[in-house]
């Protein structure tokens, strides 16, 4: 992965985590204005919206780091060239999947921002057009990402293994 892709990944994920940590405060500022008779208002509605970004925020940097879901079990006794293909089929999957998050959010972004969309009633009203643009901006740069995977994959495949010989150097163990 390229040095901009790493830097730009890392820092979503920062922001995400950032977010994360105030979002805590608001909870906690609401249980506590709840015990007191004054809740913060639109805490349902921020916290809705905030873990939808904070999640589209932190996919690029798992799947760029290969920390997404994967059962192990069956991978890892896998040899290099089927752990690599397989690779290749999950990104092409993912890819795919993102691609249509991507496609299926744009409308809704575009509309968001136009009519200048709101989630809530009353003393707060919480914009939802930024978020309708991180899940499509995230969604973007994911397929980025797992496009980067798939080339970075592919070339590995055609890569000499040097002490490979029978394509389980990444079994975690000798022969068994």
């Amino acid at each position: 992965m390229n040095r901009f892709a790493i830097w730009t990944t890392s820092a979503l994920n920062v922001v995400a985590a950032f977010w994360a940590f105030v979002l805590a405060f608001v909870i906690v500022a609401d249980v506590v204005g709840r015990m007191f008779g004054h809740p913060v208002q639109g805490t349902a509605e921020i916290v809705a919206n905030s873990i939808v970004a904070i999640v589209f925020l932190q996919f690029p940097l798992a799947i760029e780091r290969g920390q997404f879901l994967r059962a192990t079990l069956l991978y890892q006794v896998l040899p290099a060239t089927a752990r690599g293909l397989l690779d290749v089929m999950a990104s092409l999957l993912g890819l795919f999947v993102f691609y249509a998050i991507a496609t299926g959010s744009w409308s809704d972004m575009i509309t968001g921002f136009r009519i200048g969309e709101f989630e809530g009633e009353g003393a707060l009203r919480v914009p939802v057009y930024p978020v309708r643009a991180i899940i499509f901006g995230m969604s973007v740069l994911t397929v980025a990402v797992y496009a980067l995977l798939i080339v970075r994959t592919v070339w590995g495949l055609f890569q000499p293994r040097g002490d490979d010989k029978n394509g389980l150097s990444g079994r975690n163990g000798a022969g068994a």
